[in-house]
């Protein structure tokens, strides 16, 4: 086997290679081991809860939102949405796949905040999202359209402060 590699690197055809594309193959060939080697697979999962300026709560969603994971904020979503005048930013921005268990999730929790604003609450429920995958899914399933859907963070908690 070693007799067949020098072949291959030392044979008639290898030196008519010039050295400066020899070199650009050997780069081109790491790198894509590098990239190989890299894990495929979704972001981990991972939900936080902050307060901003004027009681309005952000819930930051990282990764992807499914079955598998909805219980990690399914907590911090409930505790945001408890009192009648709960202002709720879910920021959407680094999510980056929901299901439907994620959209059931946030329809819950919007529902929740509706019905404590129709008895006299000052609460609202709104979403900052730019990936574009997740917001086809909202555009699709029609919570676009129900719920108010911002393309940056500021824009949302400005529409709740309004």
């Amino acid at each position: 086997m070693l007799a067949a590699h020098r072949e291959k690197t030392t044979g008639p055809a290898f030196a008519l290679i010039p050295r400066r594309t020899r070199r650009k193959r050997t780069r081109a060939h790491r790198r894509r081991a590098a990239l190989a080697s890299r894990p495929v697979g979704p972001a981990p999962f991972q939900a936080s809860a902050s307060e901003l300026e004027g009681g309005i709560r952000l819930l930051e969603v990282h990764g992807e939102l499914d079955l598998s994971t909805a219980t990690q904020l399914e907590g911090p979503l409930e505790e945001a949405v408890a009192s009648e005048d709960g202002a709720v930013l879910i920021d959407l921005t680094d999510c980056q796949f929901i299901d439907s268990t994620g959209i059931a999730l946030i329809v819950r929790a919007w529902q929740r905040v509706d019905a404590a604003a129709g008895n006299g609450g000052k609460g609202g429920l709104v979403l900052c999202c730019q990936n574009e995958q997740v917001r086809r899914i909202l555009e699709v399933t029609g919570l676009e359209h129900s719920l108010r859907v911002f393309a940056t963070r500021d824009e949302a908690a400005a529409a709740l402060r309004a």
